[in-house]
């Protein structure tokens, strides 16, 4: 055993918890955070996005922590291969590494109080989630905690870089209300594991077929005119559409729990190119919004 192995554990034990929620965490917040970056000297931009990178770690784990210590029954169904149902850490274990990360996020916002409402609120929404019913309810589960954390998420990532502007506001706003109201699709692949522990989601509610019908016809085009209303279409108009129309294609056939698993993924990389539209503007990058014919990106951007 080497000096650095416990560092080794703990990286590995972090990664267990958290890696299947980067590409809705860390990943979209440095991208969002890149369009507050223009203006500053670099000093400036690495100190900050370090910064911002030390408060985004405890963000991710301390929910990852209290979702999966409160959840290790649901856990066992749909995802065995996490650190507590897989044996590699145990429920004392966890729980004092959650006092940890919720110590560290205090105390960076109390280091740093510019971002202290964001993280009263990330703080709040996680005692929602899963301390109380309604936090599994899919009203409460999705329509409400999803809009809020990706309100906490995505304010303190430009704040943690530069001051908060009128644009960046809207910009924060429409996304996290655009999160609220599709993020139900996380659910159409865990119907099993929620209904073993009694959670109320869309599916489970409304059923299956119903469930893929609200999101579909309902919820992703009012999502989508959330994103008009917030200025954020124009970015990338022709991208946009497609990738929205393509997500509700995939919705609606219903191919299994690894089709709506990749389906969910590709959700999450919607949110993030949502996230690169609105920083290119910030970089002062034109954004074509065309597809190119090997896939789906960007072409065009200069």
């Amino acid at each position: 055993m080497t000096v650095l192995s416990p560092i080794y554990r703990e990286l590995d034990i972090f990664l267990g918890f958290s890696w299947r929620d980067w590409s809705t965490t860390i990943i979209p917040g440095s991208i969002f955070a890149i369009g507050a970056m223009p203006g500053l000297p670099i000093p400036s931009i690495i100190t900050n996005y370090l910064f911002l990178v030390s408060w985004l770690t405890p963000y991710i784990y301390f929910f990852n922590l209290s979702n999966q210590i409160t959840g290790v029954d649901e856990d066992r169904i749909n995802k065995p291969d996490r650190p507590i149902p897989s044996g590699k850490v145990t429920i004392s274990g966890a729980i004092r590494r959650w006092a940890a990360a919720l110590s560290t996020f205090i105390g960076i916002s109390i280091y740093e109080p510019s971002l202290l409402p964001e993280t009263i609120c990330w703080v709040l929404t996680v005692a929602f989630l899963c301390l109380t019913s309604a936090g599994s309810h899919w009203f409460g589960k999705n329509c409400v905690a999803m809009t809020t954390g990706t309100w906490a998420l995505l304010s303190a990532s430009w704040k943690a870089i530069a001051p908060a502007t009128p644009k960046s506001n809207t910009y924060v706003y429409a996304v996290s209300l655009w999160a609220g109201l599709i993020t139900h699709i996380q659910d159409l692949r865990d119907i099993q594991g929620d209904a073993a522990v009694g959670r109320k989601t869309l599916p489970l509610v409304f059923g299956d077929r119903g469930s893929r019908l609200i999101i579909t016809f309902l919820l992703l085009p009012a999502a989508y005119w959330v994103l008009w209303m917030g200025d954020i279409v124009r970015l990338a108009p022709f991208t946009l559409a497609m990738t929205h129309i393509i997500l509700a294609y995939r919705i609606m056939q219903a191919g299994g729990p690894r089709y709506d698993h990749k389906t969910y993924m590709f959700y999450t990389y919607i949110f993030c190119l949502i996230l690169a539209c609105t920083s290119a503007e910030g970089l002062n990058l034109k954004v074509l919004g065309l597809i190119s014919p090997m896939g789906l990106g960007w072409k065009g951007v200069v």
